[in-house]
């Protein structure tokens, strides 16, 4: 079957397709800038850890954060990330702020490595919330670190900065919507070829 993919065939196809994939495009960027819209809006809080002076040049950032010079190499939260992600983290947060009580509230934690510090990122839908969070976890690592014995300082971590109220996040819709269109484009401009590829077959 001679079939000629050439830069003809695209613009011919192009030309008979363009307002479908026009309105394909239009419908998809709305829909995702009404949806996000809607999306409740994001805050974090952030915490900032200084790193302990004292460690051998061995022991690396985890050693000069948690007080363990024996400790090579690693990141300064390769230990903290695991506290944080814990059930016994998850229950002491929602046992101190009650959160079975405010159902509608969601949270995330993560960490940043910044040279000789790092921090803890506490995003939620409530900006109060966040940095309150925020804070008790910290003291809750302590807590945590004297049940376990992690460290042999105490306490576990120092903060430089505490958490304040929640920073407004963006919510990217411009974003969203260049990637709705773009994404809308390709699917609708693979379903124009194949459908015209299936129905030059059936004419064979």
């Amino acid at each position: 079957m001679d079939y000629d993919f050439n830069i003809l065939y695209y613009i011919n196809m192009y030309k008979k397709w363009w307002k479908r994939i026009a309105l394909v495009m239009v419908i998809s960027m709305f829909l995702t800038a009404f949806f996000s819209s809607f999306m409740p809006v994001t805050y974090v809080s952030t915490v900032t850890l200084l790193s302990v002076g004292g460690a051998t040049s061995t022991g690396g950032a985890l050693g000069s954060l948690l007080g363990l010079s024996g400790l090579s190499g690693g990141s300064s939260t390769d230990t903290i990330v695991p506290l944080l992600n814990s059930r016994r983290m998850s229950t002491d947060i929602n046992e101190q702020f009650n959160l079975s009580k405010i159902p509608k509230f969601r949270y995330s934690m993560s960490t940043t490595e910044m040279k000789g510090s790092s921090a803890i990122n506490v995003k939620g839908t409530d900006p109060v919330l966040t940095g309150r969070i925020a804070n008790f976890v910290v003291k809750n690592l302590d807590k945590i670190n004297t049940e376990l014995d992690i460290t042999p300082n105490k306490p576990m971590v120092k903060v430089l900065d505490p958490a304040v109220r929640g920073a407004r996040q963006s919510r990217q819709t411009p974003r969203k919507i260049l990637v709705a269109g773009l994404l809308s484009f390709l699917l609708i401009s693979l379903y124009a070829f194949f459908s015209d590829y299936l129905r030059k077959l059936k004419s064979q």
